[in-house]
C-alpha cells in the first residue's frame, strides 16, 4: 500500500517522467513481478527517508537500504541491484518500507532473454490500424483519441464503455502493449492465449503517453492471442473513463521462428 500525493512536490520535475509513487507509513510495501534476470529499482534519496528492504523470490536473495541524504537529495538513483547475478526466469521482488518516514519509487527495470544468448534480437511493431487488433464491437472503438498527437505514429483507439475485446494475434516469445495514462482511465483485464484474467489499470494522476500497458515473456512457439476487457476503475476521476491503445511490440529471435515453422 502506497500513500500520499507528490502533485505538489517541488522536486517532482527531478523524477523520471515527473512523477513517483510515494509513501511514509512502516510496512508500506511495493511488489513487483516480472520475467526475467537482473532487476534495478531507482528513486530518490532525501532528508526525510528511513531504511527500507527489499526481498526477492519469498526471501532467496535480500537487502537492507537507506533512503537518507543530508542535503537537498539526490533522484533517480538506485535503491536495490542484486548482488549476484540472478537465474532467468520468473521473480517476484518486494520493496518495504522499515519506518514512518518516506520512501519513495521512480522507475524499475530489468534484463530478461529471447531465443539463445548469441541471436540477434528481432522486433515487430504493431499500430493499432494493423490488421493484427481485432476491435469488438466496431461501433465502440473511436480512433480519434484526445491528446492523438503524442500517440506513436500519430494514431490510437479508445473505448468509453464496458462492452469490448481486444484480440491481437501474433507469432513470438514475448509481447508488450502500450497506451496512455491518465486521470481518466479505466481499468481493464487481460486475458493471454484464454487464460485468467489479469486486473490493471490506466487511472493515473498525471496524463503519460506510449507507455507499458502489459508485457509477456517466454512465450514460447506458435501463435499467441491477447484479450484487453474494459473495465470501471474506483479510482479514475468522476465521469467517463476510458480505455485506449496504441501498438504492441512482439519480439523473437531466428530459434524461436524455426520453432514455431516446426510447429505449425
Amino acid at each position: 500500500m502506497f500513500t500520499g500525493s507528490f502533485i505538489h512536490d517541488i522536486t517532482r520535475s527531478r523524477y523520471s517522467m515527473g512523477s513517483f509513487t510515494v509513501t511514509n507509513m512502516s510496512g508500506s510495501s511495493m511488489t513487483f513481478v516480472y520475467y526475467g534476470y537482473d532487476i534495478h529499482i531507482y528513486g530518490a534519496k532525501r532528508s526525510n527517508h528511513g531504511n527500507y528492504s527489499v526481498y526477492i523470490d519469498n526471501g532467496v536473495i535480500s537487502y537492507s537500504g537507506n533512503g537518507f541524504d543530508p542535503d537537498n537529495g539526490v533522484f533517480q538513483q538506485p535503491l536495490f541491484s542484486p548482488s549476484t547475478p540472478m537465474s532467468n526466469g520468473l521473480h517476484n521482488v518486494t520493496l518495504t518500507n522499515d519506518e514512518d518516514k518516506y520512501l519513495d519509487v521512480d522507475f524499475v527495470t530489468w534484463q530478461t532473454s529471447v531465443g539463445e544468448d548469441d541471436e540477434q534480437l528481432l522486433t515487430n511493431i504493431f499500430d493499432d490500424m494493423h490488421s493484427a487488433f481485432t476491435y469488438f464491437p466496431p461501433s465502440s472503438w473511436t480512433s480519434n483519441p484526445p491528446n492523438q498527437s503524442r500517440y506513436y505514429l500519430g494514431s490510437g483507439q479508445t473505448v468509453p464503455n464496458d462492452l469490448l475485446n481486444f484480440d491481437p494475434t501474433y507469432s513470438g516469445d514475448a509481447v508488450t502493449l502500450y497506451g496512455p495514462v491518465g486521470p481518466t482511465g479505466s481499468a481493464y483485464t487481460v486475458e493471454l492465449d484464454g487464460g485468467s484474467p489479469q486486473f490493471y489499470t490506466m487511472s493515473k494522476l498525471i496524463p503519460q503517453f506510449q507507455l507499458t500497458m502489459y508485457q509477456a515473456f517466454n512465450l514460447g512457439p506458435g501463435t499467441h492471442n491477447l484479450t484487453l476487457r474494459y473495465k470501471t476503475s474506483p479510482s479514475a476521476t468522476p465521469g467517463p473513463q476510458f480505455l485506449a491503445i496504441d501498438y504492441a511490440s512482439v519480439y523473437t529471435a531466428p530459434s524461436v521462428q524455426n520453432a514455431t515453422t516446426n510447429v505449425a
